[in-house]
């Protein structure tokens, strides 16, 4: 069963938007995708997000710092004040094109993954 990226709601069959959220499914095989780059604040990645779609770039926004991380918060402990990770991930063949977009729009707030 698939679960969506956005809300994590459980999902039959193959739909292409969520029942709960209304998210767009992307449905191209994930081994054709590559994470872009990191981005350090979910408000930029969000943004990185939107700025892709409103470009017809498909991409997904997965935090690396586990559930509290999905709501912008690290799970490191209280002391310490280091920010979320987000990576951003699009298909391949928008590599080259996300990679330049975020570049013009986010400037410094992203880091592209070094290959």
């Amino acid at each position: 069963m698939a679960s969506c990226p956005e809300c994590n709601a459980e999902l039959d069959g193959t739909p292409t938007h969520c029942h709960v959220c209304g998210c767009e499914l992307v449905t191209e095989d994930l081994a054709d995708w590559e994470v872009l780059g990191s981005i350090e604040n979910r408000m930029w990645a969000e943004s990185a997000r939107e700025t892709l779609r409103s470009s017809g770039i498909p991409s997904t926004v997965i935090s690396k710092s586990g559930f509290f991380g999905n709501a912008g918060l690290p799970l490191n402990p209280i002391y310490e004040s280091k920010d979320a990770t987000f990576q951003i991930s699009v298909p391949t063949v928008h590599t080259s094109e996300a990679g330049e977009l975020l570049d013009m729009t986010l400037g410094d707030n992203w880091q592209r993954r070094k290959k």
